[in-house]
């Protein structure tokens, strides 16, 4: 088992299961920091696992995939918003990891010229009749695109991907010069990492084959040909969220990223703002210019 990023050998034990897997560890590098699964799944496990749509397969139409726009609204906003703050319309935006759609849907709102990869069947025909859009399957590996992109969008996706140095040289290749990477990923400087035995063991999945925090995923780009980037930091799970682990040690499964209305709004802005601030946000984005 070698590390995914530097190739390092030896690495070091962090925890000994995932919260779905007794056959998965955890394990970190000592000498890149990268934390990662092991064993890392195969190609052929990969593609079984996202190809099943386990998430999805409980989905149907349209009531739950309203309710799912519904609760993703507050994610969807924030990415629409802050990518919009980058690039103007008409710009072409590439998507990858689309899901539902929803993203999509939005930008093709604000006049942006939408493309996207999703490489789940049921999500992908969701996303096509939703957004009205190009959503592809293709492996980015074996296909090469030939448009190039003002701006490629990776939310919640590269902790998935297992060749992620060449994942990333290839999205390099695929944008405009001056083109913008996009990347949202989990934080693992995440303060309840530390705070929460619960929210430790609840944190790590097989899903997830890489953990990043603001220095491995920068040293992640860079390796990948990206010299030019900023990191940000957001917190899109709520104070009430906060308070269900550290009093029922469970996650607040329903709408976890809402915003808190009325009169406690302040103690919710006084408590996102604070983790932003030092870095220790649940969430991680990086803008990488080509």
């Amino acid at each position: 088992m070698k590390c995914i990023i530097c190739n390092n050998p030896k690495l070091s034990l962090l925890a000994n299961k995932t919260r779905d897997s007794n056959k998965h560890s955890i394990v970190k590098c000592p000498k890149c920091e990268l934390v990662q699964l092991s064993p890392v799944p195969t190609d052929e496990e990969l593609k079984k696992f996202y190809n099943e749509g386990r998430q999805m397969k409980n989905i149907s139409e349209p009531t739950e995939i309203d309710l799912l726009r519904k609760n993703q609204k507050s994610d969807t906003i924030r990415r629409t918003d802050f990518v919009s703050k980058l690039i103007s319309p008409p710009s072409s935006i590439l998507d990858i990891g689309t899901g539902f759609g929803f993203f999509l849907e939005e930008m093709k709102k604000r006049k942006f010229n939408v493309t996207g990869i999703e490489i789940s069947k049921f999500a992908r025909q969701i996303a096509k009749r939703i957004t009205k859009a190009k959503i592809l399957d293709i492996d980015i590996f074996t296909n090469l695109l030939s448009e190039k992109f003002d701006a490629v969008t990776l939310f919640h996706v590269l902790e998935h991907i297992k060749k992620t140095v060449s994942f990333l040289r290839i999205i390099k290749s695929s944008l405009k010069e001056n083109g913008k990477l996009i990347i949202e990923v989990p934080n693992l400087d995440d303060l309840m990492l530390k705070s929460n035995e619960a929210y430790r063991n609840f944190y790590w999945q097989k899903a997830h084959l890489l953990y990043f925090n603001a220095k491995t995923l920068i040293s992640t780009v860079k390796k990948a040909g990206f010299l030019k980037y900023k990191i940000y930091y957001e917190q899109r799970y709520s104070l009430n969220n906060f308070m269900n682990w550290m009093i029922n040690n469970q996650p607040q499964i329903q709408q976890p990223s809402f915003k808190i209305n009325g009169n406690y709004q302040w103690l919710e802005d006084i408590y996102k703002k604070r983790l932003i601030e030092t870095g220790k946000s649940d969430t991680l984005i990086l803008i990488a210019l080509n």
